[in-house]
């Protein structure tokens, strides 16, 4: 699993249009204020651990959360930070665990629908933690 977290004062997400993707979910618009937006990428050998990637990432979040004093998280399926992709089925499975973990330890969480291209409206802040990436 890949991720890349941006802390940003607002995000807008506005749905355009389904990729290419064997999973396509409903995209609706999401709005948040100050938030964690994460591109989280799922691969391959996630898929026979898929808990135990969900739980390091959780934990990985929740660390950089309470660091930056930040509750509100935006996930973003992003399948373009160029590792081995998991498929698209195992990708949404793991994202929707994500988003659960995270609701259980109290988070707000908003998720961008899997396979749909967003419009995307921001204002990234600009400290040293302000873009993180990680890899697990």
């Amino acid at each position: 699993m890949r991720f890349m977290c941006w802390h940003v004062d607002y995000v807008k997400a506005e749905p355009k249009g389904a990729g290419r993707s064997g999973v396509i979910e409903q995209g609706s618009p999401i709005e948040a204020g100050e938030s964690l937006l994460i591109f989280a990428n799922f691969e391959k050998k996630d898929e026979s651990s898929k808990q135990n990637t969900v739980d390091a990432v959780t934990f990985e979040i929740q660390k950089i959360a309470a660091q930056l004093k930040v509750g509100s998280i935006v996930l973003n399926p992003f399948a373009h930070l160029f590792g081995d992709n998991a498929s698209p089925q195992e990708s949404a499975i793991m994202l929707s665990m994500l988003e659960k973990a995270l609701l259980d330890r109290n988070f707000t969480v908003k998720k961008m629908s899997f396979g749909i291209f967003y419009e995307l409206e921001l204002k990234a802040k600009g400290h040293p933690l302000s873009r993180i990436s990680r890899s697990f």
